[in-house]
């Protein structure tokens, strides 16, 4: 079966498109499947430039022959592939950190969406800032690359349906070097001892650096701060030598301590054949592996009907790295139950919790959509 797979390049992420590839190539090899499967790569940079995307795709499609597209994209520009995957009947498989959500949910046919589901997760997260406090100010802390995406917005609007108030938005346009500052977010913070609650979306580096400097803050203790799933990673935690004076609390999709059997497997085997520890980026693609071999035991007749393949998928629940993963088929979204997550002021480690059950969550999320039309990058999302 041959596989064509769009890949996109990152600064901020240098090992984004290699950590993918080397996912699925490890999880085929591990699996004995690393011959039932030819795959097909073609490089679109920041995944901005729609006719580069269409071009490449098209190419895949008919060049190749591939059987089955797999497109690293944000959905402001997959919208221009829908007719062509439309016409050739192939399956599409749409991954990405999940920052953006559609205005339309309604599922495409032959296309099925795999995220790492951070603007669910922002969601989530806003909703916790809010319910149960007794104080429902708040303030939107992000940085000029993350704004353009709506993760923020899911997190912000979650917050005020319950009731919260955002006080003051602080957006940092600044180059992450040692001249990042976030003293205008000092200032306020200095004036207005009524907003104690952030709500945070940085990106891991311009997090690490953000952490840092919060916390010579003064006063810093009453603040609480809600945040996104990059900020939670290790690279956003790492060299904080000091203990957070604040706390911090958000959701991940998967961390690279669970002790779960299919954590531990996906882990020794990335370690065993890549000799690195995996990243976000090797598990989407190690679950790319785990649908693409599925695919080949249980759609031996229905090659080349995406529909019917992505009919075929939904009847599984597989079994991830991160935890069960079903495809939910009112939206063609992938869904995981995720992690609640706090870091232990002690250590400056995360805490982790799973969230059971989240389909009614996701259900009032994926119900909703933006307002009015948006506008916002079309750059893959940590693609800068």
């Amino acid at each position: 079966m041959n596989i064509g797979i769009l890949l996109p390049r990152s600064s901020a992420h240098p090992n984004i498109s290699l950590d993918f590839i080397e996912g699925i190539k490890v999880y085929l090899q591990k699996n004995n499947l690393s011959e039932s499967f030819h795959l097909f790569t073609e490089n679109i940079g920041f995944g901005g430039v729609e006719k580069e995307i269409y071009e490449k795709a098209e190419k895949l499609l008919t060049i190749d022959e591939a059987d089955i597209l797999i497109a690293f994209l944000d959905l402001k520009v997959t919208k221009i592939l829908e007719p062509l995957v439309n016409a050739s009947g192939k399956l599409m498989i749409i991954v990405n950190p999940g920052a953006n959500y559609p205005q339309n949910w309604s599922p495409k046919p032959g296309i099925v969406y795999l995220t790492l589901q951070h603007s669910f997760l922002c969601w989530l997260t806003g909703r916790k800032a809010a319910i149960g406090t007794p104080s429902y100010n708040g303030l939107m802390a992000t940085t000029f690359y993350d704004c353009g995406y709506l993760h923020g917005t899911a997190m912000v609007q979650s917050f005020i349906k319950q009731g919260g108030a955002i006080t003051f938005n602080y957006i940092n346009n600044q180059a992450y070097d040692d001249a990042f500052d976030i003293n205008k977010l000092t200032e306020f913070l200095t004036q207005d001892k009524t907003t104690d609650k952030l709500l945070c979306i940085f990106d891991a580096l311009p997090a690490s650096l953000f952490y840092k400097l919060l916390n010579d803050v003064e006063d810093v203790e009453r603040l609480q701060l809600y945040v996104s799933p990059m900020m939670l990673e290790t690279k956003a935690l790492e060299g904080m030598g000091a203990k957070y004076k604040f706390s911090v609390e958000g959701y991940l999709p998967w961390h690279y301590s669970l002790d779960h059997e299919a954590n531990i497997l996906f882990k020794e085997t990335m370690q065993e054949q890549k000799q690195k520890i995996p990243s976000v980026f090797s598990l989407l693609g190690w679950e790319v592996g785990m649908l693409l071999g599925k695919i080949s035991t249980d759609c031996d007749n229905c090659k080349g009907d995406g529909d019917k393949i992505a009919e075929q998928l939904s009847a599984n629940v597989f079994t991830s790295p991160r935890g069960a993963l079903k495809l939910d088929r009112e939206t063609n979204y992938f869904l995981a139950d995720p992690y609640d997550c706090h870091i232990d002021s002690e250590t400056n480690q995360v805490k982790l919790q799973k969230e059971d059950n989240v389909q009614v969550e996701w259900k009032e999320f994926s119900n909703q959509s933006p307002e009015t039309i948006v506008t916002g990058w079309t750059n893959t999302y940590l693609c800068y």
